[in-house]
């Protein structure tokens, strides 16, 4: 069972925790405004927003699987 809180007030709190018996080798991982995603069977992807999040232990490429972005 995964919990969340968050806390809102003149900023932003946001907090999660998961609770795995197992691990992904997972990190936290930010990815700046605008990196460049290349992808193998659509195209690529040139701006979007900055990223931070969970991602599985891959390290040539980030696999979120918990993340917002800048906005």
């Amino acid at each position: 069972m995964c919990t969340a809180s968050e806390y809102i007030t003149e900023d932003h709190y946001f907090g999660r925790n998961f609770d795995y018996e197992i691990s992904y080798n997972e990190r936290v991982c930010i990815t700046p405004r605008n990196y460049e995603f290349k992808f193998r069977k659509i195209d690529d992807m040139k701006t979007h927003y900055a990223i931070i999040g969970i991602t599985a232990g891959i390290d040539e490429y980030p696999l979120y699987y918990d993340a917002c972005n800048e906005k």
